[in-house]
């Protein structure tokens, strides 16, 4: 058998949470497109957290800056959740 028969095959669930998060953001820009061609009234909400070191900064702006605030930070959650649990995952299999 060559190496490549006796490796195992790789876990499909990172590719499939890549897959997804691509076309998570395919959608969002078909949104945005989509609402400035059909003209909307203009007014424009964002929010993002940005990690320096340890310190998050939160950043809010528009009509409903606190609600994508508050959406960032609990994306931001899952997203580190998803990680430690995934990292976890590959240290059980290395074992």
């Amino acid at each position: 058998m060559t190496e490549a028969e006796e490796q195992e095959p790789a876990s499909s669930l990172p590719l499939m949470l890549f897959t997804l998060g691509f076309l998570l953001m395919f959608a969002g820009v078909v949104v945005l497109v989509i609402s400035s061609i059909l003209g909307g009234d203009g007014a424009v909400s964002g929010g993002a957290v940005v990690f320096v070191g340890p310190i998050p900064i939160l950043i809010g702006d528009g009509p409903h800056g606190f609600l994508a605030v508050v959406l960032a930070v609990v994306l931001t959650i899952i997203g580190f959740v998803v990680f430690f649990w995934m990292r976890r995952r590959a240290s059980k299999d290395e074992s």
